[in-house]
């Protein structure tokens, strides 16, 4: 061990400097090849997820730290006092904690998904709040310290700071491995035969590829009148259950046509939108669900 002192003692600050690199890289590897992928292989092999989040908060640090003890390390063989720069570094940090606070706010939003694990990569999840155009439907990716990568299904990748997701309602589709349910609505006029309609539309539910076996129903909804105005005729609604999520837009799709092609092959007539014109001003009144009057 003297030996090891004396020697180092007679290395030059450059020399120095390269060893404790080179130590460090060698040092990084050996973790990164070694322990942490013994690590991962010991987490995947058990049933609770506490220690897989463990090792995946683990991988975010690492980086930091390493990087932390290394310029440590290289200030002190320069003969440079750590002591009076924590001390600055510490002031500094202040201001800079008021500068960049949506930052830190991120980064520790970014610890508490990892934590929580209300989202995990490779879940499929609805965003409700900042899904906005590009639809807040998509695939989790990637979840770092600031932001969140998420494919939506339009194929586009959306990056979404942690702080805006942690406050963001989050459905996750992938907790749960039961059948979701999925509903279409429509509406059919007031002098449409009620049973016959039910009858056909959960026949032709229920006959859709994708649509899970004994499933598929029909009701009769109530009719929205909040706003003062009749619905354009009877709301109607299906519902059945699919196995994976992900197939929800098409197969709801395929479920929408075959109901459609099915009321006009019995003569069921559908309501239509009217228009009507009174003192030189109309309305048109939508079967949407809610309607509603627009002057112009």
């Amino acid at each position: 061990m003297e030996t090891l002192t004396e020697i180092w003692s007679q290395f030059n600050n450059l020399y120095k400097s390269i060893s404790v690199l080179i130590i460090a890289f060698v040092c990084y590897a050996i973790f990164r090849s070694l322990i942490l992928k013994k690590l991962q292989s010991l987490a995947a092999s058990t049933a609770n997820d506490l220690d897989d989040r463990f090792v995946y908060f683990i991988k975010q640090f690492i980086s930091i730290f390493a990087l932390f003890c290394i310029a440590t390390l290289l200030l002190k063989v320069n003969g440079i006092r750590i002591s009076p720069l924590l001390a600055g570094a510490g002031i500094v940090g202040v201001s800079l904690g008021f500068a960049a606070k949506e930052t830190i706010a991120d980064i520790l939003a970014g610890i508490f998904l990892i934590a929580d694990q209300p989202i995990r990569i490779g879940d499929r999840v609805k965003i409700e709040k900042i899904g906005s155009h590009w639809g807040g439907w998509g695939d989790v990716v990637e979840i770092g310290l600031r932001r969140t990568r998420i494919k939506n299904t339009d194929g586009v990748y959306i990056n979404y700071p942690n702080a805006v997701l942690a406050n963001s309602v989050i459905t996750n589709f992938s907790y749960q491995k039961s059948p979701v349910r999925v509903r279409i609505r429509f509406q059919v006029d007031y002098d449409a035969d009620l049973n016959q309609t039910k009858k056909i539309t959960t026949t032709a539910i229920a006959s859709c590829h994708g649509v899970l076996p004994d499933t598929a129903q029909t009701i009769i909804r109530s009719l929205d009148d909040s706003q003062g105005n009749m619905l354009a005729g009877i709301l109607v609604e299906g519902r059945y259950r699919i196995e994976d999520v992900r197939k929800r837009t098409r197969i709801r799709s395929e479920v929408l046509q075959r109901v459609l092609e099915e009321l006009r092959a019995h003569n069921i007539p559908v309501a239509t939108p009217k228009i009507r014109f009174e003192n030189e001003r109309h309305w048109v009144e939508t079967y949407s669900g809610n309607s509603g009057d627009s002057n112009s």
